[in-house]
């Protein structure tokens, strides 16, 4: 590690990615984020909404700061421009087809999760909708793709991407997972469990982005988990509980232990646990068969010389140095 450091300045260094990341995403965009979707700051404009739309807005809605942040941030600046090229949908796998298997696994693994938790008898769930809610239920679809991708921009995107050009991938992942797990310390019925699964959901999302080389495939993953838990389950997300639901949780005969958090959700239990390790073990085995594990000992700039990613002047005198 400390041959690599030597290599690099303060500008590429991992302290300094992640000291960036939280002043620009948990400092002033989070700031900017509680202020517009304030009930004051939008009664204050003329809205006047209901407790269902509130929390949409709330909780999904207006991480549009931040999702808007990143793109504008990585685009205007030179230094991260390349961040922002693996956002886009002419970047090598991006697109719809991989967007769409992203929200297929998201659904399988949250799903499988609840299976475990209503086979165990943590909880009952009945039915609770009505075909006038539809428009609802898409915008809310809507809003957390905005905030599921917000994070996976964040976390998979820029500091994934900048930690990985001087630094091996397995160092760009491992300090992937540190950080957005501590994203969720202050959750709603946070604990030992819940935090090692964001943890490791932070790994495999990690592993899945770097198999599939698209961003779009944890995006697709992250959107589904949250939907699917949130809005089609109505049981917490991440300590959260939505106001409207097409399903509803009978929350008086609902038990925790390790198959189900009572306060935290499935994401406080074994089963997502083992869904979100099983994935990043998954695309571990398809890439060892591509022989592609050698991957992980290298920087970006080693697996692809032939792309000039930018590096300023200074750092390369400053390489040429050492």
């Amino acid at each position: 590690m400390r041959a690599i450091m030597r290599k690099t300045v303060i500008n590429n260094r991992i302290i300094w990615i992640l000291v960036i990341a939280f002043i620009w995403y948990v400092i002033i965009f989070s700031t900017l984020e509680a202020v517009v979707s304030s009930r004051g700051f939008l009664e204050m404009i003329g809205l006047d909404l209901s407790n269902e739309m509130m929390f949409v807005i709330e909780m999904y809605l207006s991480t549009i700061v931040p999702f808007v942040g990143i793109l504008v941030y990585t685009a205007v600046t030179k230094r991260n421009r390349f961040v922002f090229k693996s956002f886009l949908p002419t970047y090598e796998n991006n697109g719809m087809k991989t967007l769409m298997q992203g929200l297929l696994v998201g659904f399988i693994m949250n799903f499988g999760c609840i299976v475990c938790a209503l086979a165990h008898g943590d909880i009952k769930l009945y039915l609770d909708f009505i075909l006038a809610e539809i428009p609802f239920m898409l915008f809310a679809l809507v809003c957390v793709f905005i905030q599921s991708t917000s994070e996976e921009l964040w976390c998979r995107g820029f500091i994934y991407e900048r930690i990985n050009v001087h630094y091996p991938l397995w160092v760009a992942i491992a300090v992937n997972g540190a950080f957005f797990g501590a994203l969720h310390v202050f959750n709603p019925g946070v604990g030992f469990l819940p935090i090692l699964d964001i943890f490791i959901c932070g790994l495999g999302f990690s592993i899945a982005k770097w198999y599939t080389k698209s961003i779009w495939f944890p995006m697709g993953i992250h959107t589904a988990w949250n939907f699917t838990q949130n809005f089609l389950f109505g049981l917490p997300n991440s300590g959260l509980v939505s106001e409207a639901s097409i399903f509803k949780m009978d929350a008086l005969n609902a038990q925790s232990n390790l198959i189900y958090n009572y306060e935290f959700g499935v994401e406080g239990a074994i089963p997502a646990v083992l869904a979100d390790a099983l994935l990043g073990i998954i695309c571990l085995i398809l890439a060892a068969k591509k022989g592609r594990l050698q991957e992980l000992k290298m920087t970006y700039d080693e697996l692809h010389p032939e792309q000039n990613r930018y590096i300023s002047e200074k750092e390369k005198a400053k390489m040429m140095e050492n």
